[in-house]
């Protein structure tokens, strides 16, 4: 287990109650607890399969990593076309063992025998994979309602949401335009069976953020957030609500569209938020891992070690895994008892 100090109970406005929490000093896991990726990688996202095997994108390598429950490190380099740089962001598995990315002006699975299927947005060669068709440049991925992987990417004027497979390759879904046109930083199937997204403008002094959903029929609606709130990673909670990372907080919006906010004490940007097998949520930020009930009580781990903690994952016996990115670490992270 990652070495933790004690944690750090607050309520929702970020007070603390002094409480102590220390994590169990045995851990029912077997293989390694600290595992170090060459150094700059960069770690955009990770996923772990069912059968402990863990995915990571590392941006600034241009690969996939695969690194089996006992440590062994795989390097899945992305195929380069001549377009851009493919950076992994976003990772997806699918039921078929496959596993979904988004890289600059690429989309594309990694098979489990290692071979890729990927389409690209270059204007000089023909794209890659079956379909033939362009996928823009996608930002985020998720699972959808139909176990097809659904995207966003910009295109001319105008945000497009796509699906994809490798048997019938890419779809469009829907056409979006006007003041919502901002790249999607998360995106995940919701409890109404319509998939949801965060948006987040950084390059515009206006921040025009915001949380969309979007149906398999192509209809989409969005929810404004007030300036500067930032919503980055999302996932569906078990209280028919969607829960997202914001600056200095964790967000909340029921399917209703009624949104509650919660701040993280002494936090700037929480990272990654996945749903735990105690239906919490568990996240990421700075050197910490916190957890959020669905009445919004927040408790906050110190993690030993960690400088900046990005994306979380858990792991079919209870821990999760954590990106460390500013030093090219993952860490495994078990809750206290």
């Amino acid at each position: 287990m990652a070495g933790c100090g004690p944690g750090v109970r607050s309520d929702g406005s970020g007070r603390s109650d002094g409480g102590e929490r220390r994590p169990s000093a045995s851990a029912s896991h077997r293989g390694p607890s600290v595992i170090r990726l060459p150094g700059n990688a960069f770690l955009a996202d990770l996923v772990v399969s069912d059968n402990g095997t863990l995915w990571v994108a590392q941006s600034r390598l241009s690969a996939i990593a695969e690194i089996s429950p006992a440590g062994k490190v795989t390097q899945h380099p992305l195929p380069r076309g001549p377009g851009y740089p493919p950076y992994p962001y976003d990772l997806q598995e699918s039921p078929d063992g496959g596993i979904w990315y988004t890289a600059g002006d690429q989309l594309g699975r990694l098979g489990p025998s290692g071979k890729f299927t990927w389409w690209d947005d270059s204007s000089y060669a023909r794209p890659n994979g079956p379909g033939g068709k362009r996928p823009g440049f996608p930002d985020a991925l998720t699972l959808g309602p139909d176990n097809t992987i659904w995207f966003g990417h910009s295109a001319p004027s105008s945000y497009v949401f796509a699906r994809a497979d490798t048997k019938r390759g890419l779809h469009r879904i829907a056409l979006v335009k006007g003041d919502f046109d901002v790249p999607v930083r998360g995106m995940a199937t919701g409890p109404d069976g319509a998939v949801w997204f965060s948006q987040q403008f950084q390059y515009d002094e206006d921040q025009r953020d915001g949380i969309g959903r979007l149906t398999a029929e192509g209809k989409y609606k969005e929810w404004p957030l007030p300036k500067g709130t930032a919503p980055q990673s999302i996932v569906a909670g078990p209280d028919k609500a969607l829960w997202f990372t914001e600056r200095r907080g964790i967000g909340r919006i029921g399917t209703d569209g009624r949104f509650s906010h919660f701040r993280v004490r002494a936090s700037d940007h929480p990272g990654g938020i996945v749903l735990g097998p105690d239906k919490a949520l568990w996240f990421t930020t700075d050197h910490r891992v916190g957890r959020i009930t669905t009445k919004g009580g927040i408790t906050l781990w110190p993690v030993r070690g960690a400088k900046n903690l990005t994306s979380i994952a858990p792991t079919p016996e209870g821990s999760f895994w954590l990106a460390d990115r500013e030093t090219d670490t993952l860490r495994r992270f078990t809750p206290p008892r």
